[in-house]
């Protein structure tokens, strides 16, 4: 049981590192391009940290954040 508990682990950190590489290239290289950007990016994940605004408000919020600073 042991064995198959850290293959689990094992398993589970190549995913997030996947998950994290498949986030940095499409999303963070080439749509963070500003500082207006990056902040209205960490703004949205520091919301969805919190877990007090839905992810819908995230998106909303940051489209017209995004659309305002342009």
């Amino acid at each position: 049981m042991h064995r198959v508990r850290r293959a689990i682990m094992g398993a589970n950190a190549g995913v997030v590192g996947l998950l994290a590489a498949a986030l940095w290239d499409p999303v963070i290289a080439h749509g963070v391009t500003s500082l207006a950007s990056g902040l209205v990016a960490a703004a949205g994940f520091a919301a969805l940290l919190t877990r007090r605004v839905p992810p819908w408000a995230v998106v909303v919020g940051s489209a017209a954040l995004g659309a305002a600073l342009l």
